[in-house]
This record gives structure tokens, sequence and C-alpha cells, in this order.
């Protein structure tokens, strides 16, 4: 991870909320061991041999309730069983009796073991306590409170919420965000401002549902990839691999310069009540996570469910960099707008077109620079990644190495002395040639806010979500008219009026937007 000298302190900080077993305690083994013989031995009661395996642990047992591992794990062999009572003897004649079943395993089996710590975990929170850092303990665990008074370790949390503390309140389990946000509320602490640790897969699901402002994945089964494809923002295998104070990429989580939209500061979707927002996006890093290779940003099919829905009730235009059929291709909905090569063409449904009146002499130029730019950087620049689209090219040094980055800016800088009628914009990893012409994605967005007549009326309100350099046009022109949305906002200065942490936040922000038309709908009827 990147070092920082001006890195986090512990006044940056108000929570640190760990998962107890395969974080701080070496007892998911002894879990998987009790599950594994207590299902097995159900399973071939019945006749079936398709026994319990490790994926089937990670996928509908481990993080979540004990009963809902029973039921997740049971629809898994498209068993039915009565749900029973919590007072259910152990057997196998109810989900209640199956879970039960399974804790007096691992109770005995805690018994005869012992319940053993990750020596660099409890170290590395013992030193965040010494800061001052309040913690807590969140398990879905009714036996919790025993494995950390076994283990020695009761005393390092200010509050415990686990399994028997969410049947009291009636919270629900993970991966829905719950007892997470109880721990919270108890400690007093905003979320955003609290780092979660966790090493199941409806953990990381819960801290990011939660909207805590970091989750992290500990992924000490071989299980990183799992645990970051289901909402892992970083990812360790050993505490002492996660240096809080110093790391670059962790500060970042904790420097948003705008407020939240998912947030106590946050008065977003208070603007947006009674009004009709009409919705201008980016794509990579917006609709989707940042790739290595562009070519990768391939739309999720739950933001693309998303998107249709929005679109089904709001204005929506893509507004982006790639070109119009390429951001199309990937996202396969024809009640879109979209606008590409940053608004110099444009089309979306009745009709509504655009083309920039210098297309064609831009489409030369740019023919002319593609060509010199693979010449300069063939043999040279390894990993160097030229992106030709239609009114630009980008290139991408994500991949190349370090000390061929100087020699790729160089490179794009004498084409500025070729090609006088060229200007450069800067992303991530990126840096794009474009026309240096007076157009760009604000001047898109409000020709089409202006061409649909959304000026005209009266509860109509442009919203720009995007993450990257080259939208800070479109927040500056919607300043005093609409808003601006920052995705993966790190610090920077910015024209937005708002961050979201990241791509999965940006569909909770349309799902909230969508169940708040819905039901302003029906409270109209």
């Amino acid at each position: 991870m990147a070092k920082n000298s001006e890195g986090l302190q512990a006044k940056d900080i108000d929570a640190l909320i760990f998962d107890l077993d395969g974080v701080l305690t070496q007892t998911r083994s002894v879990h998987k061991k009790a599950w594994k013989h207590s299902l097995d031995d159900f399973l071939k009661e019945r006749g079936i041999d398709d026994f319990m395996n490790d994926h089937d642990y990670d996928e509908y047992i481990d993080g979540k309730p004990r009963y809902e591992g029973v039921k997740s794990f049971l629809a898994s062999r498209e068993i039915g069983l009565p749900y029973g009572n919590v007072e259910d003897s152990p057997g196998h004649g109810s989900v209640c009796a199956l879970g039960n079943k399974k804790n007096v395993l691992f109770n005995k089996l805690i018994e005869q073991d012992g319940a053993e710590v990750y020596d660099e975990a409890v170290e590395q929170l013992q030193k965040w306590r010494s800061e001052g850092i309040k913690t807590a303990v969140v398990s879905s665990s009714k036996n919790c409170k025993t494995i950390i008074q076994q283990a020695g370790i009761a005393d390092l949390f200010d509050v415990r919420v686990d399994g028997v503390i969410a049947a009291e309140r009636g919270l629900n389990g993970k991966p829905d965000p719950d007892i997470f946000l109880e721990a919270a509320r108890e400690l007093q602490v905003r979320p955003e401002r609290s780092i979660v640790f966790e090493d199941a897969i409806s953990g990381v699901q819960a801290g990011q549902r939660g909207f805590f402002g970091l989750v992290v994945g500990v992924a000490r089964f071989d299980n990183r990839k799992e645990l970051l494809r289901h909402g892992a923002d970083i990812c360790i295998s050993d505490f002492r691999a996660f240096d809080l104070f110093g790391d670059d990429e962790i500060a970042g989580y904790f420097r948003y310069t705008k407020p939240m939209v998912f947030s106590e500061e946050s008065d977003v979707f208070a603007i947006l009540s009674g009004k009709k927002p009409a919705f201008f996006l980016d794509y990579d890093g917006t609709l989707t996570p940042i790739v290595q290779r562009p070519e990768d940003a391939v739309l999720s099919d739950e933001m693309r469910d998303t998107l249709s829905d929005l679109a089904e009730r709001f204005t929506v235009a893509v507004v982006t960099g790639r070109d119009k059929e390429d951001v199309q291709d990937f996202i396969q909905l024809d009640h879109l707008i979209y606008s590409g090569s940053h608004g110099y063409i444009t089309s979306g449904p009745d009709g509504l077109y655009m083309k920039h009146e210098k297309s064609e002499e831009i489409i030369q130029t740019m023919d002319q620079v593609e060509e010199d730019l693979h010449n300069l950087f063939e043999g040279k620049a390894e990993g160097v990644q030229i992106d030709r689209k239609r009114y630009a090219i980008a290139v991408h040094y994500r991949n190349a190495d370090e000390k061929d980055v100087p020699y790729v800016v160089d490179m794009v800088g004498k084409m500025l002395e070729k090609y006088k009628n060229l200007k450069t914009g800067k992303g991530k990893m990126v840096v794009e040639l474009k026309p240096d012409i007076d157009w760009h994605k604000g001047k898109a967005v409000l020709w089409i806010y202006e061409a649909l007549a959304l000026d005209k009326q009266p509860d109509s309100i442009p919203v720009f979500i995007g993450d990257d350099v080259t939208d800070e046009d479109a927040f500056k022109v919607l300043k005093g008219k609409g808003l601006g949305i920052l995705v993966e906002n790190r610090g920077q200065d910015t024209a937005a009026d708002f961050s979201l942490k990241d791509v999965f936040q940006v569909q909770q922000f349309f799902r909230k937007i969508i169940d708040m038309h819905d039901k302003r709908g029906q409270g109209d009827r």
C-alpha cells in the first residue's frame, strides 16, 4: 500500500468495528467443523451424499445468524424443513433443531480446545485503542461473549453486538447492516467515519450496505477475490499489512472534501424531494469500477437493472469520453440518452440527435495522431495502451512500467507541438488528446437539458455524477442550477456538491431515488 507522510490521525477515525471469527479469533475452523459434522449427519440420514464443502460454507453459512445459515444451506440442496422453535432440542426435525445441534457441538469443541486469537490482530487492536479510538466487536454468533472472555480480549471493546443482542432487539443478520449500525449507534459514531473489518462475504456486504467509510476484507483463507467482488474496499491477509496512520490509500477514504450523500450532514435527498431530477452520468468509475483495460469495463446486471428502472421514471443520459457506440454496447438500454466523446455526438429516444459541426475535421486529425502515437510507442513503452475514440485518443499507462511514464507524457507533449488544434485532458492513469475546441461534458449536459425543454419545467433539476477530472466541467456548469456528485472523492478540489464512495453507493443512491419517487406516487393516489 502507498505511504503518505500526511497520513491519518486518530482524530480522523470515529471507530473500528471488528467481526470476531476469522478476524480476531481462530474459531472459524471450529465453526466450520461443527457445521460440517451436523449438516453431513443430517444429509446422511436422508440418503443424500452431496455433503457440505468449502464453497457451501463461504456462500451459504459464514457470517450469517445460525438459523439463517441452516435455511440458506438447505435451500441450496432444495430441502424443505419446518423452521421450528429456538427452544427445539438439538436434532434434525427443524431448522432450529439442526442449528442447535451445531451449537452444542461447537461449544464442546471450544471447551475442549479453547479459543485462540490471531496475535497480530490483537496487537494492532491494542495499539489503536491506546490512540483513543473507540472499538466494537460485532458477530452473528450467540457464543461471542463466551469466546472473547475465554480468549482474554473482552476488555478491548467498548461495545459488543452479537447474536444474543440481535435477537433481543430484533436486528436482522448479515448481509443486512443492522448489527453494524447498532454498534455505531451505541458507540455514538458516524458510520462514514468508521472502519469495518470482516472476513465473510455476508459481512463485507453488510458493511457496504451500512455505508461505512472503509470496509476491510480480512482474507485469511484464500478468499481475497470473493471479498473484493462482494464489497470489500481493500483486502489484507495479516493486520501488520494495515498501516492505519501511514497509508495514502486508507487515508483517501476519510478525506472527502464534500458531504457524503449517505451521511447525517447531507441534505441531498431533501433537495431532491418534490423535484424531478434529470440524471447525467459518466461511465467508467461511476457506473462500473475502474479496470486495468478499458474494454473490460462491463456493466453489471444489477446496475443495468437499476439504470433501466431509473430511466423509466426520469431522464437518464450517459455523458462519457468513450465513443457513443461503445458505451451503448456496454449498457444495452434503448431508453437512455447517449452522449459520447465528451459530448461531440449525442442521440436518444424520440429522434434526439446532435453532432458537432467540426466532426469530420476532428476525425481526420485524430487518424493522423493515432498513427504517430503507435509509431512513437512501439517497442519503447511496454504496457501503454492507445485507446482510439472517434473524437479523442486516450493514452492509458496504468499497466506501463513506472520508468516509462515520463516518456509517455513527453511524447504526448510532442503531439501538442505538432498539432496546434489539440489539447490534453488528464484522468486516472491516463492522458487524453482531444480537440482544442470550447466544448466539453458540461456543454453537452446543457445542450441535452435544453433540447428536451427540461429547463422550462419548474420542478426539474439536473444531477451530474462522475468520478474524473473531465467531469469537473459538468460540475461547474451546474453550479446554481443543479447538483454535482463526485464518486471516489479522495481529498481533491472539486466543484461537485456531494460525494459518493464508490460504484456500489451510486447504485444505492439510484435505488433510494426510485423508492422516493414511487412512494410519492403512491401518496398522490
